[in-house]
């Protein structure tokens, strides 16, 4: 079987959305909510594309989802364990994802616990303890979707190019609305002349 050609679409500016999460507040619930608020003030045509820069900060009842193997291994996989981690608190060492508007996320978490063990996985929730500072991340011109890969079993990301208006649309807006305003004038004057 041939392998496929890496496709990396080109993207535009990239934006950072900064934002901290208080003792108590739920991660996983809050980068879904923050990576929605961030796309919804970006017209579609413009991003559709969020990702985790950096976080900082300590967690407690934390939920993962560990590496075990594919949907598809042949081996005597039940699937990835779950494992909640309810008594033990933790420093995030590192946190890295992607969201996309409507297809979900794709989140990973290390964690670090009290004697410095540190342990990973897809995060599943956890509960801020002290503080969780975040920057979350815009692409202009790109798109996450999320697709069902037969390969892997999974519904994996594929990043699709967001093609810009072109000159000729925006020009063609931008006579519309002129016409729209000498309609507009043109009805005062008759009115005025009544």
């Amino acid at each position: 079987m041939a392998k496929a050609t890496l496709v990396v679409p080109p993207s535009g500016a990239v934006r950072a959305h900064c934002f901290r999460l208080r003792p108590g507040d739920k991660l996983m619930a809050s980068l879904k909510q923050v990576a929605s608020v961030m796309l919804g003030r970006i017209p579609r045509e413009q991003c559709g594309s969020a990702f985790v820069i950096t976080a900082v900060g300590s967690l407690q009842d934390v939920t993962l989802r560990l590496a075990n193997a594919s949907r598809t291994d042949e081996d005597n996989n039940e699937g990835n364990d779950i494992k909640r981690f309810s008594n033990k608190r933790f420093e995030i060492v590192s946190l890295t994802g992607t969201f996309s508007r409507e297809d979900g996320c794709h989140v990973h978490i290390s964690l670090a616990d009290a004697q410095g063990v540190a342990v990973g996985g897809h995060l599943i929730d956890g509960v801020v303890f002290t503080t969780c500072e975040l920057v979350l991340g815009t692409a202009d011109g790109v798109e996450f979707v999320r697709l069902m890969d037969d390969e892997t079993g999974y519904n994996e990301l594929e990043v699709r190019q967001l093609i810009p208006r072109t000159e000729e649309s925006k020009w063609s807006n931008v006579s519309k609305a002129v016409l729209a305003f000498a309609a507009i004038g043109f009805l005062a004057v008759r009115l005025r002349s009544r």
